[in-house]
């Protein structure tokens, strides 16, 4: 039975990943192999509220405390959108725990690409992603892709803003056509973002973010023999996979993830973000190259 450590209690993922792993007095776990043990919120009072609703046995004061006591840790802090995880995480990877870090992985592109940097000197597995990467609609749809034959254009959809939400979307994205974008061309509207991603050899690929649509997760492909679409439904079934990918990481001691589509995915986000600043397309070269060693 694996030990997990949990930081960061101010997000629903919290409770979703306390639920799965430990489940409540009334319901049991929803996934065997590992249970969280330890749990660091900067609201304490919440974190008691978690560690007495979850049965976690162990509330510290201190995020790294916890480092000698578990065999993995997840974290999921959303303070700013995600601005503290390279510093919750590099305790973690300094010791070789295996680390999950919640989305997006960083704010800044150059502070994931060191942390890829320190997990690899201290042989620390690393993962970072949007659970929806697991969604088993995707999984179906990856079944059903090479029906569609050559492909002319895929469109991923998600609520929120570019960044914070958008990474649902361009995760789901890469979770079906893998590494391979070259631009980014992002249009930004006051309550939309429409953003062209181009690759070399490919299909073009549309990623939207709609704060002024009904809240979805779609993913639509185009391709010579028909399309397919694709809509992300089941919450608890992807938690319940990105957990188990947590679980095989900890295991095997390789993490699930490739470092390079992890950083592509950031690095479109970040090229979205210049792109709608300067208003012309945006090669993720520029993004990449004065960054990744």
């Amino acid at each position: 039975m694996a030990r997990l450590g949990l930081v960061g209690v101010n997000t629903s993922h919290a409770e979703a990943f306390a639920r799965v792993f430990n489940g409540t007095g009334e319901q049991p776990p929803e996934i065997e192999g590992g249970k969280i043990v330890a749990l660091w919120g900067d609201d304490r009072a919440r974190a008691d509220l978690l560690a007495e609703v979850y049965g976690i046995p162990t509330v510290v004061a201190e995020p790294a405390s916890m480092v000698e006591d578990i065999d993995a840790v997840l974290i999921v802090d959303d303070t700013g959108g995600g601005a503290t995880h390279a510093d919750l995480a590099r305790p973690y990877l300094t010791a070789g725990v295996p680390t999950f870090i919640d989305k997006p992985m960083t704010l800044h592109y150059e502070d994931a690409v060191a942390l890829f940097d320190l997990a690899a000197r201290h042989d620390a597995p690393l993962m970072s992603c949007s659970a929806l990467r697991y969604a088993a609609e995707l999984t179906d749809l990856r079944v059903r892709l090479p029906d569609l034959g050559a492909l002319s254009s895929v469109v991923s959809t998600s609520p929120g803003d570019w960044y914070y939400y958008g990474v649902h979307a361009v995760e789901q994205l890469v979770a079906v056509l893998g590494t391979g974008a070259t631009w980014v061309h992002r249009h930004a509207f006051p309550q939309r973002d429409i953003a062209v991603i181009g690759y070399e050899d490919g299909p073009t690929a549309i990623v939207q973010t709609l704060r002024d649509a009904g809240y979805l997760f779609q993913l639509t492909c185009y391709g010579e023999h028909g399309w397919d679409r694709t809509e992300i439904e089941d919450v608890d079934g992807f938690y319940r996979a990105t957990i188990a990918a947590v679980l095989r990481m900890i295991a095997t001691g390789r993490a699930p993830i490739k470092r390079e589509e992890t950083l592509e995915i950031l690095a479109i986000l970040h090229a979205g973000l210049r792109s709608a600043e300067t208003g012309a397309p945006v090669e993720l070269a520029t993004i990449q190259g004065q960054r990744e060693r």
